[in-house]
């Protein structure tokens, strides 16, 4: 089993995992990005690697962070993912 930590609590993982899959299919639906050569390349299952590993780099990064509010949390995911996902 995995002993998976989460630095912010599961449910800031989850909120921040939502937003990371979100992004990746829209990427997919696109067909842009980085997700569209991981799917080419590795197929499900490294597109599920993707959207836990980018989850873990954000809430790494973020740890004991205070948002204040959902739009500051949104911007700074969206930021992120523009990054990560298309600008490789």
């Amino acid at each position: 089993m995995n002993n998976k930590k989460f630095p912010n609590g599961f449910d800031n993982w989850q909120e921040t995992h939502f937003e990371v899959v979100t992004a990746i299919t829209n990427c997919l639906h696109s067909e842009i990005g980085l997700p569209v050569k991981i799917r080419e390349e590795r197929g499900l299952r490294g597109l599920y690697e993707l959207a836990e590993e980018l989850t873990d780099k954000f809430e790494n990064s973020h740890i004991n962070f205070n948002w204040g509010d959902t739009t500051s949390f949104l911007d700074e995911i969206d930021n992120f993912l523009e990054k990560e996902l298309y600008e490789q």
